[in-house]
């Protein structure tokens, strides 16, 4: 016997083909090559099974990277949507450089208008999760750069949720804490979502760290400049958010309705440091100035950042013909303020020390008094955002081919975004940038081979996905992109795929208009003179900016391996190509510095004054690389009080407080670089980034671990994630002496550890508060792993100290979240 399913939209459909006589009832129809005789028996060549299939899950040819039920939800122990795609990110992140950050999103197999529309949720609430790889979201209007995560919900779930928590790092210093209250409630098609979130951080300071970015001691007894310039800053966050969701026609079979609604605000304040000022007297004896007084108010500098946030939007599904219709609609609206002051000018103060008019010893309030300081003020920069976008996506089956049904999807959208900037200090650059995007794309599933239906089917099942898009932009004109690939199901166990995504893609309104704002007195590591030194920093937008051209080629492998409940194997090979790329600036390197000798200012001395680190354009960026890993994960079964298993493999389908048992789960996915260059420009340079050229602080490595593991047990689970970066350099040896930087390998640990205490059955019959109710204790950076920086000589630049990178360290966080 033969059993080959095969999915519809709605049923499992299992074709037995067998060999075994039945005998022929009245009002049978004639088998096939002759008549039915009543009584005779004859030879069914196949039977139909239809089985209800689980609504929501997606149908595409591509298998899923992973699968998740409620036993495998329950064992991550995350407080929401939100915490439980963070506790994935090894298994929903794409190993695409185009990856830009989250994952497209479904919610029961649809198209959301924002991720806010299901992120509060909590994951009780969902029966299963399905993650599935890039080539998916072509299905839904999406570009093949970014994995899908699916979340299907069950039909009745209702839930009122508090949780707070509280931490801090294990050297002190600060503390942070939050509180969550959100209603969760679902009725079939019909969803109500609200939830309030509340995050205090304290600040903290150098001088609690015991470090000090000053490039001098101070004279005497000066303030400590590290008392007044911040490593984490005091920061409050608010968010109200709600989502609404209906089903249209009887009993939802007209579609459905939701619309979503968010407030956000976020305050955050940073100690800038002191004025300081070097004063040489006339016989050149120096001394290292802290101008501060607060009897004369004369105090630190402050960067106060505030950022509002307004969102609305809508989906509406349903069915038009042999078509699922889906249209979505967003409206963003965004308010930042960043209020900086600026450094004192202290040029007249330093020249009357060196005329010896002013001692250079005098105390700080005759120096202040002495008229000769002109305070440098304050400057405001606002931008305000309005981003307003709507897409109708159309999905259908237009044609039955011998493969089976090819898949059409369909879209079209326009989006509308305005950028407003105004700096106080600067008005000349005050901008204002609107764009209109009218977009439209089609794409095609088509099946080549099927096993299901039987045609060409010893070669397994094949499907070729080729899409196609065009976007008009006001401020670009015609931009296109378009993707070939091919999934090969090779058995029911091994998968192959192939593709190929071309895109063009403008530069983003901030990058090309954003004000421009001067952060005084950063600190920045010179590779010229191998110093760590305050400068100044110049952000903003660049409209010099073009198109880029992005060439990506993906090869990619599955295969489930024929143990445990799941297992899976998965290789993914990467080659993108990219022209005219826009990017941050670079880290100034030599290299760069050679590159853009522009954007940086020095002194007649040689010394490090200011650099403009607006946004460049990069001539080609290039990557290889392969992407490695596994995800396995088991039941563990029930045992009774003699040890013995409670029955089934793995305690059953469940393993609540009534069934018992759990379930363990480990991830891990290797990935190595063979090659990440930029072109700066046509004439060059090309910067190796694997062989100490940078763009950033953190150089490229070649090799990078990520795994997730955890063990759940009646109601006690354990989790472990841990990140490994390979040994990186950044190249110092063109100074003319070697500044090079060697970064070491790290490796990272976090754990999370928690107690369902609801099937506690003993602490529950004490204190019948606590059923429906969990504490956990998070642990980040477990073994206090810092990132080891060295130059030439073993030392460590002063602001690559690891107090300085990672100032939380060993990072303690205690969790208490109850259900009613």
């Amino acid at each position: 016997m033969i059993i080959r399913p095969t999915f519809g939209a709605s049923a499992a459909i299992a074709v037995i083909a067998c060999s075994s006589p039945a005998l022929a009832q009245n009002g049978s129809d004639a088998q096939p090559g002759g008549d039915v005789v009543e009584g005779e028996p004859v030879t069914l060549d196949e039977i139909v099974v239809i089985a209800p299939r689980l609504r929501g899950s997606v149908d595409a040819p591509q298998a899923p990277v992973a699968v998740l039920d409620e036993e495998e939800i329950a064992g991550f122990g995350a407080g929401s949507i939100a915490e439980l795609v963070e506790q994935l990110a090894p298994q929903v992140g794409s190993g695409s450089g185009r990856g830009g950050g989250r994952p497209v999103f479904l919610l029961n197999g649809q198209r959301v208008s924002s991720y806010r529309e299901l992120f509060n949720y909590p994951p009780e609430a969902i029966a299963r999760v399905e993650v599935l790889p890039e080539e998916v979201a072509l299905r839904f209007g999406y570009p093949a750069t970014q994995r899908v995560v699916n979340f299907i919900l069950k039909d009745n779930f209702s839930a009122l949720t508090a949780e707070v928590e509280y931490g801090q790092p294990t050297d002190g210093g600060y503390a942070t804490n939050e509180q969550e209250v959100s209603l969760a409630q679902i009725n079939g098609r019909n969803r109500l979502n609200i939830a309030l979130e509340l995050e205090d951080s304290s600040g903290l300071t150098e001088a609690e760290r015991g470090v000090s970015s000053a490039p001098a001691p101070v004279f005497g007894d000066d303030a400590n400049p590290a008392r007044f310039r911040s490593l984490v800053a005091d920061t409050r966050d608010f968010a109200l958010n709600g989502n609404w969701s209906t089903g249209l026609g009887e009993d939802g079979g007209g579609g459905s309705l939701s619309f979503n609604a968010a407030i956000t605000r976020s305050d955050s304040v940073a100690l800038a440091g002191l004025d300081t000022v070097t004063l040489t007297a006339p016989d050149r004896a120096s001394a290292y100035r802290a101008l501060y007084s607060a009897a004369l108010g004369y105090g630190a500098r402050v960067r106060d950042v505030q950022s509002n946030g307004f969102e609305l939007g809508t989906a509406f599904n349903t069915r038009l013909g042999d078509w699922d219709l889906t249209a979505t609609g967003k409206w963003t609206h965004s308010e930042n303020r960043t209020r900086s002051d600026v450094g004192a000018d202290t040029g007249a103060l330093a020249a009357a020390a060196l005329a010896g008019d002013v001692a250079i010893g005098a105390p700080v309030g005759d120096l202040l008094a002495a008229g000769l300081i002109r305070p440098g003020g304050s400057e405001l920069s606002r931008t305000n955002g309005e981003n307003a976008t709507s897409l109708v996506t159309l999905v259908g089956r237009p044609a039955e081919l011998p493969g089976g049904e090819m898949t059409m999807t369909l879209t079209a959208g326009y989006d509308w975004q305005n950028v407003v900037g105004r700096n106080t200090r600067n008005p000349a650059s005050a901008s204002d940038l609107t764009r209109g995007d009218a977009n439209a794309g089609v794409t095609l599933g088509i099946p080549i081979t099927s096993r299901r239906t039987g045609f060409l089917d010893a070669v397994g099942d094949i499907t070729l996905d080729l899409s196609g898009a065009a976007r008009h932009l006001s401020d670009f004109g015609m931009l296109y992109s378009g993707s070939a690939g091919v999934n090969w199901g090779v058995t029911e166990r091994l998968g192959l795929n192939a593709s190929f995504n071309y895109r063009e893609a403008a530069p983003s309104l901030s990058q090309l208009g954003a004000p421009r704002i001067v952060t005084v007195g950063a600190t920045v590591f010179d590779f010229a003179s191998g110093q760590t030194v305050l400068a100044n920093l110049i952000s903003g937008g660049n409209p010099d900016l073009v198109a880029e051209r992005q060439g990506d080629w993906k090869f990619g492998a599955n295969y489930d391996l024929p143990f445990l409940d799941r297992s899976r194997v998965i290789a993914e090979y990467f080659d993108e190509t990219s022209k005219n790329v826009s990017s941050a600036f670079p880290i100034l390197t030599p290299a760069t510095e050679a590159a853009f000798p522009g954007r940086v200012i020095r002194d007649g001395a040689g010394n490090l004054v200011a650099i403009d680190q607006r946004p460049v354009t990069f001539a080609e960026q290039n990557g290889r690389r392969l992407r490695l890993g596994f995800d396995l994960s088991d039941r563990i079964a029930a045992r009774d009080e003699d040890g013995a298993q409670k029955g089934g493999r793995g305690g059953g389908p469940g393993f609540g407080r009534n069934e018992g048992g759990g379930r363990w789960q480990l991830g891990f996915y290797h990935t190595i670089r063979f090659q990440q260059d930029v072109l700066v420009s046509g004439n060059g340079p090309r910067l190796d980034l694997l062989d100490g050229a940078a763009l950033s602080g953190n150089p490229t490595a070649r090799h990078q671990f990520e795994m997730n593991g955890g063990l759940f047990y009646e109601g006690i689970g354990l989790r472990l994630s841990g990140d490994y970066v390979g040994k990186s350099a950044i190249d110092g040896t063109l100074t003319g002496r070697d500044t090079t930087l060697t970064f070491d390998p790290i490796i990272r640990f976090d754990a999370r550890i928690f107690v369902d205490l609801g099937q506690q059955d003993s602490l529950v019959e004490k204190w019948g508060f606590l059923d429906n109710s969990r504490v956990s204790l998070r642990i980040d950076n477990i073994f206090d792993a810092q990132q080891r920086v060295r130059d030439a000589t073993g030392a460590v630049p002063v602001n690559y100290l690891p107090d300085f990178l990672d100032p939380a360290v060993t990072f303690f966080e205690i969790d208490f979240r109850k259900q009613f």
